[in-house]
């Protein structure tokens, strides 16, 4: 490109000077055609950062909410047309907290969204730095009450809380007219945080009698749990523990006796817990927190699974909550002329009924919730969900 020596005795204002450089930019761009695609050369970016136990126990959960984000932020950017282009920067943090603040620390200077992080104990980690950073953490793949309400600014629930999850099954069972119920509760952030919401729950179903188990996650005697579970003769038990901590309690209650009616939160509905324990239940019921991921009545479901069949990816509960969450972000881009963090926020805050094509609207104003909905699922004895 050539530019008059005769540059500098012209009197540029800032507006000029700034018109410049973008023509500067954009023959830039023109020159590079050949190796970069002139539409992905003019956009702007915005970097989102998902932190996710890539590696470790829940490794696999991790990577099915990385491939599936992944794909919906693809196919987005393949159709921007100009757009704001959304860049995704993946983490691991081995389902550790502390890894999580380590992984959220080195990126939230860049960053301009979290999306997706996973459990309550790494999702609580990350929420307290991008709070202080104002950087919004759309999404968390948890129930903690922490992570909604008036106090949980920068951050956007899509699932529904714990509670909503817990109502769900105690209604189911209240309504059976079943009275007792054992409950196994597995002691850490994950299972403290379902046993707290609970606790808070009792008082609305009085006619329940309600028999908890605690157990060590690091060190668990599932033979021991079983047996005391056992003992009190439960008409149904709640699990309130992991899907991998779960199928081994099962495992241990089968060797000695039938089991009882089993009610499962929505950590629990996935492909390997349902083929671990399938065609060994009279009955298993399942909250989910998502309309069912092989249905095609609304258009949320239709995109999700053009979406996971694009990219080779079977369709689960949770690959369906990962895209419902890129989902929200892509409407803000979209809709909210998103460019950073900033307006990221200002949105979500001020967007009212926010519509993922779902059935159900989100919106941030007030209470902060996010959604309340819920369903629930069966469990067929060839390892299926039915709703």
């Amino acid at each position: 490109m050539f530019v008059s020596t005769h540059w500098h005795q012209l009197t540029l204002g800032k507006h000029r000077m700034a018109a410049l450089l973008k023509f500067v930019m954009a023959t830039a761009c023109a020159v590079a055609w050949g190796a970069v695609p002139l539409a992905a050369c003019a956009q702007e970016a915005l970097e989102v950062v998902q932190i996710v136990p890539l590696s470790g126990p829940l490794a696999q959960a991790g990577r099915e909410i990385n491939a599936m984000t992944r794909a919906t932020l693809d196919d987005y950017n393949r159709n921007a047309k100009g757009g704001v282009r959304i860049e995704l920067k993946s983490l691991d943090d081995g389902y550790s907290a502390v890894k999580a603040t380590q992984a959220a620390s080195s990126a939230v200077s860049s960053a301009q969204a979290f999306l997706s992080c996973f459990g309550s104990p790494s999702c609580l980690a990350q929420q307290q730095i991008c709070a202080k950073a104002k950087v919004p953490l759309l999404g968390p793949v948890a129930g903690s009450s922490a992570l909604r309400g008036k106090q949980a600014w920068y951050t956007y629930a899509v699932r529904a809380p714990a509670s909503g999850e817990l109502l769900r099954l105690l209604g189911f069972i209240n309504a059976t007219g079943l009275k007792s119920v054992g409950v196994f509760i597995q002691e850490d952030g994950f299972g403290i945080d379902y046993a707290s919401e609970l606790d808070k729950l009792r008082d609305r179903f009085p006619d329940l009698r309600f028999v908890p188990r605690r157990f060590n996650a690091s060190l668990p005697d599932y033979r021991r749990a079983a047996e005391e579970l056992m003992a009190s003769r439960p008409d149904a038990l709640l699990l309130l523990a992991d899907s991998q901590q779960s199928a081994a309690l099962l495992d241990a209650w089968r060797a000695k006796a039938a089991l009882p009616l089993v009610l499962n939160l929505a950590a629990q509905a996935d492909a390997q817990y349902a083929d671990r324990v399938k065609g060994h239940m009279g009955m298993a019921a399942f909250v989910t927190v998502t309309p069912s991921p092989w249905g095609s009545r609304l258009p949320a479901q239709q995109d999700y699974q053009r979406i996971a069949k694009a990219a080779g990816l079977k369709p689960s509960y949770l690959s369906f909550e990962s895209y419902l969450n890129a989902r929200l972000l892509i409407e803000a881009v979209k809709n909210g002329q998103v460019k950073n963090k900033t307006d990221l926020s200002r949105w979500l805050d001020a967007a009212a009924n926010i519509d993922l094509g779902t059935g159900y609207g989100l919106n941030y104003k007030g209470e902060r919730q996010g959604a309340s909905h819920t369903d629930l699922a069966v469990l067929t004895p060839e390892g299926k969900f039915r709703h």
